[in-house]
């Protein structure tokens, strides 16, 4: 497995209803040995946003309060396949122009519960032995700690903020 069969099968199941399923669905035509090597391409790609600055546009977009809120954040970021990732790291504000920001009675839910969870589950369903667990949320994010004032993330974010911040 390796990084561009991982943004493949991103691509595949990303517009599904139940991306959960269709991952599962997905990794379950593999081997044990690349489910595993999913496993660990998708953590580091959580790894790599587990960073205070793109908490800090999720708690614009969404009140991101909590880690986990935070990494369900992550996993919808990863599911916009890797151009648009790469696209919405770069210009956090173009995701108040971005048209596929999910909502839920009126207000954003750019959420995807579990999706980090669905290899490792596969894995030991397969198997019977447990992949290691990477938990991404006992680590503290990279960079320094954003301040939640919002003058200053109307600054930062003047985008998003003029889009979502009284939604909340």
């Amino acid at each position: 497995m390796n990084i561009d069969t991982f943004w493949q099968i991103i691509s595949t199941v990303q517009n599904d209803d139940d991306v959960n399923l269709a991952l599962r669905t997905a990794l379950s035509a593999l081997d044990k040995q690349e489910i595993a090597e999913f496993d660990i391409l998708y953590t580091q790609q959580l790894r790599k946003l587990w960073h205070w600055d793109n908490w800090a546009f999720a708690y614009v977009m969404c009140g991101c309060n909590s880690e986990y809120d935070f990494l369900d954040f992550c996993n919808w970021l990863i599911l916009q396949g890797k151009t648009n990732l790469e696209q919405i790291l770069s210009n956090p504000d173009s995701l108040a122009n971005y048209d596929h920001v999910p909502m839920n009675d009126g207000l954003p839910a750019p959420y995807c519960d579990e999706l980090d969870l669905v290899a490792g589950l596969l894995y030991e369903d397969i198997t019977g032995e447990e992949l290691p667990y990477h938990n991404v949320v006992n680590f503290q994010p990279q960079g320094k700690k954003f301040k939640n004032k919002p003058k200053l993330l109307k600054e930062r974010f003047p985008l998003l903020f003029a889009k979502y911040w009284q939604q909340k």
